[in-house]
């Protein structure tokens, strides 16, 4: 991505203003957000088609064998420093906080909204659980009129112009430029119906229902006899960078876990068995580093499955390995 100046992305937008200040294409976005990633498991259980525009997170569905974990984290594809709009947005954005190196975390705007997911309100299976994450999207995942024009015309057009695609696709929130927005805690809960409902992770909208975020695992995913897929999102709830980490067996053997970061920390994650998906189980818990596995123990503490997880190159690459 190449680095222009305040000065520089202004004078950009006042020359083509009718060009970068009209609202983008949502469904040409959609469709190449639907290429860029597939929605699982919640599509295929329930009949709903999902579409999301929010690019900057990545989600690996992972499988694997071995016993290497001690190997060096992949190297990140990011800025060392704050972008000049970053540093902006750090200076005159009540709350914001600087994460990392190259990242700034914005609180959500009082009354912001979103302008996308879908239009029936999310009525979850059971009580949904707070993961004890936050979920994050880009500025311009909301409204235009939720933030200082400054902030998201600058992001609109980088993500339009250095962002696009040989075919015109651009992302819309994508938080690749480090500028991120706190959506708040991100819940676990079970979209469909009572008898079938598929994992799901979830965040409060402004209105105080449920918002759908994104669905997990591949068509076998908690079939009888399948394997452990786990579920990777950035979290930044300590005010540093961290790792959300979802996971689910199916049935509910499954008394304790333990996610083991490439460091050889272990950290125990929590287990809720046939409470959230009916039937099944699934585990979750932050990290700090990169993981390396995920145990999973029954109550007489053996081994259900030592799950350890491969690299990968892109977000298509990590969906299924």
């Amino acid at each position: 991505m190449s680095t222009r100046t305040i000065e520089q992305l202004e004078r950009e937008l006042h020359d083509g203003e009718d060009t970068h200040l009209g609202r983008p294409d949502l469904a040409a976005i959609r469709e190449a957000g639907l290429r860029r990633r597939r929605l699982g498991a919640l599509g295929a259980a329930t009949g709903v088609v999902v579409s999301t525009v929010v690019l900057g997170l990545v989600v690996g569905v992972l499988t694997g064998g071995g016993s290497d974990r001690a190997r060096e984290p992949e190297p990140a594809d990011h800025p060392h420093q704050l972008s000049e709009l970053a540093q902006r947005a750090l200076a005159e954005i009540p709350g914001a906080r600087q994460v990392s190196d190259w990242q700034v975390v914005l609180p959500a705007p009082d009354g912001g909204q979103r302008d996308w997911g879908l239009d029936d309100p999310i009525r979850p299976v059971g009580a949904p659980v707070d993961t004890g994450a936050h979920h994050y999207s880009g500025v311009t995942s909301y409204r235009r009129a939720d933030f200082p024009h400054w902030l998201y015309d600058g992001v609109q057009h980088i993500e339009q112009t250095d962002l696009a695609d040989e075919d015109g696709g651009y992302p819309v929130g994508s938080t690749d430029l480090g500028i991120l927005v706190d959506d708040g805690p991100a819940y676990l809960g079970c979209v469909g119906t009572a008898a079938r409902c598929g994992p799901a992770l979830l965040t409060r909208g402004s209105d105080g229902g449920w918002v759908y975020e994104w669905g997990m695992g591949t068509d076998d995913f908690l079939k009888p006899g399948s394997k452990m897929e786990v579920f990777l999102s950035d979290d930044y709830a300590t005010g540093a960078p961290g790792r959300l980490v979802l996971a689910g067996l199916p049935g509910t053997d499954v008394a304790r876990v333990e996610l083991v970061t490439v460091a050889g920390t272990r950290v125990a994650g929590h287990v809720e068995s046939g409470t959230v998906v009916p039937g099944d189980t699934m585990m979750w818990g932050t990290v700090t580093g990169d993981l390396a596995a995920v145990i999973a123990y029954d109550a007489h503490g053996d081994v259900v499955e030592d799950h350890e997880l491969k690299p990968c190159s892109d977000p298509v690459d990590c969906e299924v390995r």
